[in-house]
């Protein structure tokens, strides 16, 4: 049976050419061998990673942090001078120098930066009171200290008046759905709770205050101030934030907080109803 030239197979013909090259005085060309790619082991499950993709997740995972954490300072910003109604992704996105795609994958949704930039705003409030050691001081001392707090803070952090001027504005809208208002109700009044106890067994301050109260007290005493500075400021002709002015204040608040914790355990509206007969 008569083969075909490609039933023959490609050595054959090979075979034949370099003979006939030799008998003429041609040497043949010598082939190289093919390569041999060596294939990466396959990783069993279970296997341990190499040191150079842990470094390359914990690379990725700091680049993802610190994008995140760009995109929120970019939108405290943002939302602080615009308002939520006129913020705008895209400004959002130059400020923190990423696109808009990197925003809606970390945050969802315009509503969701928003209210991750409102938890923020209060975290770092929150990170501030919980520094405070009122162990090592006394109680009208501690209470002095927390008053300053407060008012550091508003002077230091334009934003967080801003935000609580948007938010009761829009009734707590966004507030109302976050994951973390025990974590932003806690540090302060059980702080204010210590201290209150402690003052109240030493016989300093009055047994009958409820430490929200007193915080709520504290919080519109220094609130108002900064968050009416400018129309109280037009009024009177004063810069309301001028360093004088401030330490002016935080003696104030100090005094007329310190004078009702150390006021007798009276009934005040009895005693009033009292004078007038």
């Amino acid at each position: 049976m008569k083969l075909d030239r490609d039933s023959r197979g490609p050595g054959v013909n090979a075979t034949r050419r370099s003979a006939h090259r030799v008998r003429n005085g041609v040497t043949p060309e010598i082939v190289a061998p093919a390569m041999v790619v060596k294939k990466r082991p396959r990783k069993t499950k279970g296997s341990e990673p190499t040191n150079s993709e842990v470094s390359a997740v914990t690379a990725r995972k700091r680049d993802a942090a610190a994008t995140r954490a760009r995109i929120l300072d970019a939108a405290m910003e943002e939302f602080a001078v615009r308002g939520m109604p006129d913020a705008r992704i895209e400004d959002v996105a130059l400020r923190a120098d990423t696109n808009r795609r990197m925003i809606y994958y970390y945050f969802g949704s315009k509503e969701g930066l928003y209210l991750a930039a409102l938890e923020a705003v209060y975290a770092g409030l929150m990170n501030e009171e919980r520094k405070i050691d009122v162990e090592t001081l006394d109680p009208v001392e501690a209470i002095e200290e927390l008053v300053r707090l407060k008012i550091d803070h508003y002077t230091t952090n334009p934003k967080f008046i801003a935000f609580l001027n948007m938010e009761n504005l829009y009734r707590a809208r966004y507030l109302k759905n976050s994951k973390r208002l025990a974590d932003f109700k806690a540090p302060f009044t059980k702080i204010i709770a210590r201290v209150l106890e402690r003052g109240q067994r030493l016989g300093i301050f009055r047994a009958d205050v409820d430490p929200v109260d007193l915080y709520i007290s504290i919080c519109a005493l220094g609130y108002l101030y900064f968050s009416n500075q400018y129309t109280l400021g037009v009024i009177f002709g004063r810069d309301m934030i001028a360093p004088k002015l401030l330490k002016q204040r935080k003696t104030s608040i100090c005094e007329m907080v310190i004078s009702y914790l150390k006021y007798p355990n009276i009934d005040l509206h009895h005693e009033v109803k009292g004078r007038k007969k």
